[in-house]
């Protein structure tokens, strides 16, 4: 009976400290969760980082390419040079 008791009073606390350990608010599954999210994190910032750099490249064209301004005119805002005639056609497929 003694012994029983012995057991339980030191399982318990072992007990108690493994679900701590585990479940707790610095435990296992929390650092699980923290690492996992620190990769997404860092994905995301690779992500950001590639369009950063491209619109850094579409900065430099727009301040250095003049054909390129006049083709985003062109495509974006619909402007025309003078002169130009402009011939538009319906896509839908007549029945």
């Amino acid at each position: 009976m003694r012994k029983k008791r012995l057991l339980l009073f030191i399982f318990i606390p072992l007990l108690i400290f493994g679900a701590l350990t585990f479940f707790g608010e610095k435990g296992m599954l929390q650092l699980y969760r923290l690492k996992k999210e620190i990769t997404q994190i860092k994905e995301r910032n690779i992500k950001l980082e590639e369009e950063n750099q491209k619109l850094r490249e579409e900065v430099k064209r727009l301040q250095r390419d003049k054909r390129y301004i006049e083709e985003i005119a062109r495509k974006e805002l619909g402007m025309v040079k003078e002169g130009e005639i402009i011939y538009q056609f319906d896509d839908q497929k007549t029945k």
